[in-house]
């Protein structure tokens, strides 16, 4: 394969008093305390091992860009000839900042200079466990997804994101077409196809897609397909840009990633057997995750009834086994 793929991953140190006395400003909320907001500790503080993970099972990866209000970790190193540090205003328009609104910020990923056609979208809770290959994410120049479609249940307000999403898709592509190998195909996975055949007919008789399983993996992308999308549906892109929080009235990056499903533009794969999500909970067997199968693993920080700072100690302590040797990007 020749193309360059390059990875983004998004970076937030939520301790830095400017970019909290900031957020306050915009917020409403009191300075004094917005600075001493336990949001403000509640830090994963193990973004150096997603750097190793990446050196050691992506080193064909093209070029990293490190997307941040402008802060970065003091122990990385910025002159990395891999490493490209994006602050928001060098690629977000300027009436839209600032903003601490992670739509604004990813749907305008397409606007960053260098970054290359084919890039895969991480978090920074996303690892990777194992040894990838570049066709493990872009294969025939195409996005390696998995193709599920699922109806969107009623039942919670960030439903109202997904509802939001599968609207711009079917809005943006007129000429749909439910019935192709792809989507059909058993390398979604079986349980995906049975879904698929079964939803098929109420896709056929409403000429409408009913929406898509979204996996909280990382997410591979051409970037011309924001561009594409946001030509036909450029008030759904504004209104989730110009929100200086994020509201449950507008769409996210995950409506490009419907888009390149219902148009064709994905290479079917399994991502049940490549990835896993894996919230932090109390007594988690971290290490024993971390030796499992998957070649991704996203640990999640969803929940509230957790003792944080112990299973933080523990996911750290799991995380220096895997990854004790430091990457060329630490200081």
């Amino acid at each position: 394969m020749t193309e360059k793929i390059d990875f983004v991953v998004t970076y937030l140190d939520s301790t830095d008093e400017d970019w909290i006395k900031q957020k306050a400003q915009y917020s409403g909320e009191s300075i004094e305390k917005a600075l001493n907001s336990e949001a403000r500790f509640r830090n994963m503080d193990n973004f150096q091992y997603w750097f190793r993970a990446v050196e050691k099972y992506a080193p064909w990866v093209n070029k990293i860009h490190l997307v941040t209000w402008g802060h970065v970790p003091d122990w990385l190193d910025t002159n990395h000839p891999k490493l490209n540090v994006v602050r928001h205003d060098e690629f977000i328009p300027n009436e839209l900042l600032p903003t601490f609104n992670s739509r604004t910020i990813e749907l305008n990923f397409d606007k960053i200079d260098s970054l290359s056609e084919f890039f895969v979208n991480f978090n920074d809770d996303m690892f990777l466990n194992a040894e990838v290959k570049s066709e493990d994410f872009i294969k025939n120049g195409l996005p390696v997804l998995q193709y599920l479609t699922m109806p969107i249940p009623a039942d919670s307000k960030y439903n109202i994101v997904q509802f939001n999403n599968n609207y711009s898709v079917n809005k943006a592509i007129r000429d749909k077409k439910f019935i192709t190998r792809k989507k059909l195909s058993l390398k979604n996975g079986f349980f995906a196809f049975l879904i698929n055949l079964w939803l098929l007919p109420v896709q056929l008789y409403t000429k409408r897609y009913v929406g898509f399983f979204q996996d909280h993996l990382a997410q591979p992308m051409l970037k011309s397909s924001f561009k594409e999308l946001r030509k036909v549906v450029s008030d759904e892109f504004d209104n989730a840009s110009r929100s200086k929080f994020r509201s449950p009235n507008t769409i996210n990056i995950w409506t490009v990633l419907d888009y390149q499903r219902a148009e064709d533009k994905f290479y079917p794969h399994n991502s049940f057997k490549f990835g896993k999500v894996v919230p932090l909970e109390n007594n988690k067997k971290y290490e024993e995750i971390l030796n499992s199968k998957y070649k991704l693993i996203c640990f999640n920080d969803g929940s509230a009834e957790i003792n944080f700072t112990n299973e933080r100690d523990h996911l750290l302590e799991a995380l220096d086994k895997k990854f004790p040797e430091k990457s060329s990007f630490e200081l």
